[in-house]
């Protein structure tokens, strides 16, 4: 399951369960996310957190159990807010990284796509203009993508002045999966739901959530078809990377 991690958000011990127990308290890893160290030969990851608010403490914890319990010399630090490069130029900055919940692999860079593309396009032809449906768009991509991080002169006020380098075109970056938001995909879900002739008389009395892409339905339906019905109807909402179906058939 993707779990999307925001840097400067806050995590807990449930937003990342691979940690391994070992490192794992009552509450389970908890802080703001300050950067994560990533191996893109194998997606393995660490994550760095900021605990308490006067001590400012920051913690390495690995994201994985098959991985080493420290980050190997050879990872990358990505940040927030980061300036992101491909081969064609600028595209935008890092806002965070998607992870598989059960084995802690980083599996997506969550890029926004800047929205002054414009001003480095200077005819149809130039390669950013791939970028301009996307502009303001968060996308995301293959962490095999991510080669370095350089210093930039610029000072990025969060980044650090790092920049991340990708091994990537502007129209491979065009094309990859938006990630929409949970206020789009909640209502397309409601709305795949209402139109279903089975589940949309019943629609009223369930609670749908949405958070980055994650749905969770629960409530009554009559019958197990109408339960499975109304999951297939999820799975086709653009943009749901996991159903959790906590329905409750009436009759059972």
């Amino acid at each position: 399951m993707r779990h999307v991690l925001r840097f400067g958000a806050k995590l807990k011990g449930s937003d990342v369960p691979s940690v391994p127990a070992r490192y794992r308290s009552i509450e389970g890893p908890s802080g703001r996310l300050v950067s994560v160290l990533l191996r893109t030969e194998t997606d393995a990851a660490w994550l760095r957190l900021r605990h308490g608010v006067m001590k400012r403490e920051l913690r390495v914890y690995p994201l994985g159990s098959n991985q080493p319990p420290t980050p190997t010399p050879d990872t990358l630090e990505l940040r927030g807010a980061m300036r992101v490069y491909c081969h064609d130029g600028y595209i935008g900055q890092l806002e965070g990284v998607a992870v598989d919940s059960e084995t802690g692999q980083i599996i997506d860079l969550l890029v926004q796509v800047r929205g002054d593309i414009l001003s480095d396009v200077e005819r149809i032809t130039s390669p950013l203009a791939r970028l301009i449906n996307v502009t303001n768009q968060q996308l995301l991509l293959p962490p095999a993508w991510a080669t370095t991080v350089k210093s930039e002169e610029r000072q990025a006020i969060f980044g650090g002045g790092t920049a991340l380098h990708l091994d990537a075109s502007a129209e491979q970056v065009a094309v990859s999966p938006i990630l929409r938001s949970d206020a789009q995909i909640l209502g397309d879900v409601l709305a795949i739901l209402e139109i279903n002739p089975a589940v949309g008389p019943y629609v009223a009395g369930l609670e749908v959530t949405v958070r980055d892409g994650d749905v969770t339905i629960s409530g009554k339906l009559p019958t197990p078809r109408h339960r499975a019905s109304a999951e297939q109807d999820i799975w086709h909402v653009a943009g749901v990377f996991a159903v959790h179906n906590n329905l409750i058939v009436a009759d059972a």
